[in-house]
């Protein structure tokens, strides 16, 4: 029987790149990117709580999204692997008696839909465990322990919107110069291949770099996703749904290498009712969520309009 000793429910919020550039390929194979990492208030809650049993349990629990993406393979979940990466970094006498855990993961975020989802949660694991295991792990120490489950970890790790190169994790935090106070999000019933995007010879993928400040500037007009045209061109039903996006919130762009799509909006009312609209008439489109930035850093996600 698990016998809980304490819990804590946190919640783990989401991102969009606001732009995302490649720059080219790195000697050791990986991408250079230049991107902007938006915080949002929106994304999985999980009830994370040291025990008294030996070892790491995870469970999943329905929210906003089902249960169909979970590993099939329990030490394929990126949370496991979070809390087992975190527990090989304390003492080995301590490991079977101060590092044990049960984590409950109730699923919001949409998973292959570019908003980092799984890396948030896997963020808040870290910060969460090393503080209840007592471990006292630097932030920095923390990340070179996430960059390793996901190049975005670290941006969650930090609790900041942030400019970021390198594969994403040498970042620049700083907020949006007259960022917008809502955002759009939408959820089609599509996921997208990481891995197929990045090897597609379609990819543009020798984008200069730009100044950080301008590009910040200027994001909405000399910013781009280099994944949206690889995504979209060979999906009608995305891209007609990209399309009426954009006529409706006159902004349209790809978040990560989606497919989840999102817009800026001046209110949660306006964004409802885009949403609502483009449900109406795009069956591809599964649900929307209508979500503010993040400003503090590891600010508690609140309970925001859907």
């Amino acid at each position: 029987m698990n016998h809980d000793k304490r819990s804590l429910r946190v919640s783990a919020g989401c991102k969009l790149n606001l732009f995302l550039h490649i720059n080219g390929r790195r000697p050791d194979g990986f991408h250079e990117l230049q991107t902007y990492f938006q915080l949002i208030d929106y994304g999985d809650e999980l009830r994370i709580a040291t025990t008294t049993d030996r070892g790491i349990r995870v469970d999943w629990v329905a929210g906003d999204e089902d249960l169909s993406g979970r590993p099939t393979n329990p030490e394929d979940d990126l949370l496991y692997r979070a809390a087992m990466a975190l527990r090989k970094a304390a003492p080995a006498a301590e490991r079977d008696t101060r590092c044990n855990a049960h984590i409950t993961l109730t699923k919001n975020a949409p998973i292959g839909g570019g908003l980092g989802g799984g890396s948030a949660a896997a963020a808040r694991v870290l910060l969460e465990l090393n503080r209840q295991w007592g471990l006292n792990l630097s932030l920095d120490r923390l990340c070179e322990i996430g960059v390793r489950l996901g190049a975005d970890v670290p941006v969650f790790l930090r609790g900041q919107s942030a400019t970021a190169h390198g594969i994403g994790d040498i970042l620049h935090p700083g907020e949006l110069p007259d960022g917008p106070d809502w955002f759009l999000i939408l959820i089609p019933a599509r996921t997208a291949p990481t891995a197929a995007l990045f090897a597609s010879p379609a990819l543009e993928r020798d984008t200069p770099k730009q100044d950080d400040a301008r590009l910040l500037a200027h994001w909405r007009t000399e910013g781009f996703n280099a994944f949206e045209p690889v995504v979209l061109s060979h999906d009608a039903e995305l891209t007609a749904l990209r399309n009426a996006l954009a006529d409706y919130a006159r902004f349209a762009r790809l978040t990560g290498s989606g497919a989840c799509l999102f817009a800026p909006v001046e209110s949660a009312e306006a964004g409802r009712r885009i949403g609502e609209r483009l449900q109406a008439e795009h069956p591809i489109l599964r649900r929307f969520v209508v979500a503010p930035p993040l400003f503090t850093p590891n600010q508690e996600v609140s309970e925001n309009t859907r």
